[in-house]
């Protein structure tokens, strides 16, 4: 992609003390191909037309936050006012907004608890450069990834809900059921994508379809619509919904579709003879047994073995997942599994994510949680919140068995939400 020069608007101080600070910040601002815009009215309470005017035309909002005043009876120091009003503009029109705060600053309310921050010392610009420079350059990262083409332009459709539900069979096989119901927003519309990719690098896993149903429930008349896998490997799952004749603009479908990840039925009745005929109670068994002693006197036995033994990609067990995590090939640094990660490409009215456990498997410290952006995640304070508070997210277990649920009105484009789990240890499970 080209580099792209973004706008940023500067909500800063214009006090004689504090000039070298907002030239320090325009310079590296100006390095990662972003323009600060300023606007100096220093004014307390209505915001001038000409400020809404600059928020609303940039593509995002950098605030400094500096000392003002000192805070009475306390050891921390006011900002400017005006700061406060321009963040809470560049909220209303859903602006990125990164703030920069000087050490001994007090933020509290809106922009303490829901934006992005980063804290610097006056005295020591030239030290703090390397952590500016990162805010900066996840910063520039994010703008990039909103401004793809396909994000930029109008949204082409509208998905009224997207309903999915997995269910985790065992540690071999999962299977995810969706239905969605979407609206064409164009006058011909040729096809919707769905990608699943895996970011856990352990070797031997597999995000490869071993069944894969599709159905559609409604559609115009006289028209053909039918999936076509695109990429079905190990790492990545791709593949589109076609319409023929094009979808026109108002016009609908709904489809269905299941998938079935993990050891195929012939490949687990397969592994299971060989279990019983070498003695052993277990798949995870006969892993650890050819794996110390098959390996070198049956290298090619082996390698079927592998091929056929393909789990699906969560850990099953807690100590698993900290193996992972001493391997360096997980994607966290705490000992989590993700339950639903689902990315909202379309504006979509209602997100429904609802994941079933083994009978006996029994989870710990599930919650919920929500980033802007596909490629560079950014934590998603705001709508977190509207999460917890609306109760979108549910744990419930009915006997031996959890589920997870979320269940999120008017999710935001552009966003992924997530849920989360701690597995339990290997001698618990059943």
């Amino acid at each position: 992609m080209p580099e792209i020069r973004f706008k940023a608007f500067l909500s800063c101080s214009f006090a004689e003390n504090d000039r070298e600070i907002m030239d320090f910040f325009r310079k590296i601002i100006k390095s990662f191909d972003m323009e600060p815009e300023i606007y100096d009215y220093q004014e307390v309470g209505r915001i001038p037309d000409k400020v809404k005017e600059y928020i609303i035309r940039s593509d995002c909002l950098i605030a400094i936050a500096t000392r003002r005043k000192k805070i009475e009876d306390s050891n921390y120091w006011a900002y400017p006012d005006w700061i406060q009003h321009e963040i809470s503009l560049a909220s209303a029109y859903n602006k990125p907004i990164a703030i920069f705060v000087e050490e001994g600053v007090k933020i509290e309310g809106f922009i303490g608890m829901e934006e992005r921050t980063q804290q610097f010392t006056r005295d020591v610009l030239i030290k703090n450069i390397d952590k500016i420079a990162r805010f900066l350059f996840n910063l520039r990262k994010y703008l990039e990834s909103t401004y793809q083409p396909e994000k930029m332009q109008l949204p082409v459709l509208l998905r009224h809900y997207i309903h999915v539900k997995e269910e985790m069979i065992s540690k071999e096989l999962t299977v995810i059921r969706c239905e969605v119901l979407m609206e064409s927003l164009v006058p011909e519309l040729e096809a919707t994508h769905h990608l699943l990719e895996l970011e856990d690098t352990t070797p031997g896993l597999s995000t490869k379809s071993i069944q894969f149903d599709f159905i559609c429930k409604e559609m115009p008349s006289g028209m053909n619509v039918e999936a076509v896998i695109i990429q079905n490997t190990d790492y990545k799952f791709l593949w589109e919904v076609k319409f023929d004749p094009p979808l026109k603009k108002g016009e609908r479908v709904k489809y269905a579709f299941k998938r079935v990840r993990g050891c195929s039925k012939t490949n687990l009745t397969l592994l299971s003879f060989v279990c019983h005929h070498c003695g052993m109670t277990t798949i995870e068994q006969m892993h650890i047994r050819f794996q110390a002693i098959w390996l070198h006197h049956y290298q090619k036995a082996w390698i079927i073995i592998e091929q056929l033994l393909r789990p699906n990609y969560r850990p099953y067990t807690y100590e698993e997942v900290l193996e992972r995590i001493k391997q360096g090939t997980y994607e966290y640094k705490e000992p989590i599994c993700e339950a639903c990660e689902y990315y909202l490409s379309y504006p979509t009215a209602e997100l429904f994510y609802d994941f079933d456990f083994p009978e006996g498997y029994e989870i710990k410290k599930y919650y919920p949680d929500v980033k802007m952006g596909e490629d560079v995640k950014l934590k998603a304070e705001r709508e977190l919140k509207r999460i917890k508070e609306g109760n979108f997210f549910t744990a419930e277990k009915i006997f031996d068995k959890w589920t997870l649920s979320l269940r999120v009105p008017r999710p935001l484009q552009g966003h992924v939400y997530y849920t989360y789990y701690e597995p339990p240890k290997a001698t618990a499970v059943k």
